[in-house]
């Protein structure tokens, strides 16, 4: 046998080349094109993108901060408020302020005997933000009575507000007459 001609069986020196730039040509393609297109399909649309019906309540990160007027069956007697960031000042009364609690499927138990889809009118799937009130200073949300606790659910052009009574934080063991008025506010 000779030195110069590969053993039986063994790929030419062109052959292992060809393979290898093929190989790195389909690494690049998947890496390039193919892994960026399944990620945009496998992540959630942003509550940016694209239309959503006014009023919807939207699953993600929107951020609450400005003034909002209560909306809906409210518009008669209509509430401001001005939010940024923990603090809620409602404008004729006073100031609420809050610390992020826990955040909950609206599917989940507001008192003993409802969801928080149900108290608020959210859909099932909206995630409900739980804040604690460390200072109720006369905001005039609950009745006359001092709040404790606030349930927020998200929209792109506002929110609704559920405020409960102080005590322990709403959920299934929580009694149904610490559940306030549920008020929408929008822009």
């Amino acid at each position: 046998m000779s030195a110069t001609v590969p053993p039986s069986g063994v790929p030419s020196l062109k052959w292992t080349v060809a393979a290898g730039v093929a190989a790195f040509a389909l690494f690049l393609l998947g890496a390039l094109v193919v892994e960026p297109a399944l990620n945009r399909l496998i992540e959630p649309q942003s509550a940016s993108a694209g239309p959503l019906a006014k009023g919807q309540v939207v699953i993600g990160d929107p951020v609450v901060s400005g003034r909002y007027v209560s909306t809906g069956s409210d518009a008669r007697t209509p509430l401001a408020v001005q939010v940024a960031g923990g603090g809620l000042t409602v404008e004729g009364a006073g100031r609420l302020t809050t610390t992020p609690h826990r955040l909950v499927g609206a599917d989940q138990k507001a008192d003993g005997a409802r969801t928080f889809a149900e108290a608020m009118g959210a859909p099932a799937a909206a995630q409900i933000e739980i804040r604690r009130v460390l200072a109720d200073e006369d905001s005039r949300l609950c009745a006359g009575q001092a709040v404790g606790w606030l349930a927020l659910a998200m929209r792109r052009d506002g929110f609704l507000l559920m405020p409960v009574r102080q005590g322990p934080p709403p959920g299934a063991l929580a009694a149904q007459d610490r559940l306030c008025a549920v008020r929408d506010f929008g822009r």
